[in-house]
């Protein structure tokens, strides 16, 4: 599956209007899909517009699970601290390809949906990673000992069908995904992320940059020519880089992205070595999408951070506010607090009672950090 050539040339003329008209600013309002429906428009230049007034909070399973709660409604951790909830709220939608009721954390495809719908409701954001299992083993996405995996659900590859029958499956939930209107919801998607690391069977190890590339087309295409998906903006979210070339170097193309993003945590113990690696990382990173994003239109962001169980309690006003203040970005996602009995240090923001929730609430209150 191809994009046509016309199609091709109707994105470089829209891309060059825009910048002989307005600029690069305008390019950052239009999707890249070209038939996105017109909530997921207008979500892509909210999201454009109110980067303009801070960086958006976000983090992931928020409204599902917390430190030492599950399914419990209309909880959150960050809203138990701030007393508002996230701007943007990260969901997993991993083991949704096997035909499963929850995802990998648990987590029901049918209450996910609600908080989905709550969140559009509240003026908020969706933002849905994708740990696909591995097709060849049966195993997790983190199975990657193996650098056939991804040729094997390209065309021609033999895992192509099956593969196929799994992105159907995705679909069928990404079409659920209505208001009370019936409506689709706009959502992020940021599939296939990490992939300049070798931790997952999409990673740079396991396969080419063109078997990268092909895949992320294939996967859109797929979605939006055999079931007419246009509510969804692409995140193009990559591990730690060292420099543009290196990030740009599995970039499937500016017509099949929207976002430019990294992920990057705290390294180690997150003692105050690893800490000081954080910042340089981080500030690379931020500078790598930031330009990339000024020359090409795309919206910077940051697709997963953060230093796991807080223990630096002043690690939200010390060290994240002053690498993520003035950069313009448009949210900076937190990863989960896990509710589970076994993994007690597993959080990254903090709940009520612990030694960073001052710093967390007075981070969460200055005036370019927006929660709602």
């Amino acid at each position: 599956m191809k994009l046509t050539e016309s199609r091709r040339y109707l994105s470089k003329v829209v891309i060059c209007c825009a910048f002989s008209l307005y600029g690069l600013k305008l390019l950052a309002q239009l999707p890249a899909d070209l038939n996105a429906t017109k909530e997921t428009k207008a979500l892509y230049q909210k999201i454009n517009t109110r980067r303009e007034k801070g960086i958006s909070i976000g983090h992931q399973d928020d409204l599902a699970y917390g430190h030492g709660w599950y399914k419990v409604k209309g909880r959150s951790d960050v809203k138990d601290v701030t007393g508002k909830y996230p701007n943007v709220i990260g969901w997993e939608i991993g083991d949704i390809e096997l035909g499963k009721p929850y995802n990998l954390d648990s987590v029901y495809f049918d209450d996910m949906r609600q908080h989905i719908m709550e969140t559009h409701k509240r003026g908020g954001i969706t933002t849905l990673s994708w740990h696909a299992n591995n097709i060849v083993s049966g195993k997790n996405a983190w199975d990657c000992a193996q650098d056939t995996v991804v040729r094997s659900i390209l065309p021609a590859g033999s895992n192509h069908q099956q593969y196929l029958q799994w992105l159907d499956r995705t679909a069928g939930f990404l079409l659920s995904l209505k208001d009370n209107q019936g409506n689709l919801i706009p959502v992020v998607l940021r599939p296939y992320h990490e992939h300049t690391g070798a931790w997952f069977w999409w990673g740079a190890k396991q396969c080419s940059p063109q078997e990268y590339k092909d895949l992320w087309k294939m996967t859109a295409e797929y979605f939006q020519q055999k079931h007419g998906i246009h509510h969804l903006l692409y995140c193009y979210s990559p591990s730690e880089t060292e420099s543009e070339a290196q990030f740009l170097e599995r970039y499937p193309g500016d017509e099949y992205v929207d976002l430019v993003a990294f992920d990057c945590y705290v390294p180690g113990n997150g003692t105050l070595e690893d800490i000081a690696k954080y910042k340089v990382a981080m500030a690379k990173n931020i500078s790598i999408i930031a330009e990339y994003a000024r020359k090409s239109g795309k919206i910077p962001t940051i697709g997963e951070t953060g230093l796991e169980s807080i223990k630096n309690p002043s690690y939200f006003t010390e060290v994240v506010y002053p690498l993520i203040r003035g950069k313009g970005l448009a949210w900076i996602l937190f990863w989960r607090n896990a509710y589970e009995k076994d993994k007690p240090n597993h959080y990254y923001v903090p709940y009520k009672g612990h030694p960073a929730a001052s710093d967390f609430k007075k981070f969460a209150n200055k005036k370019n950090i927006l929660l709602h």
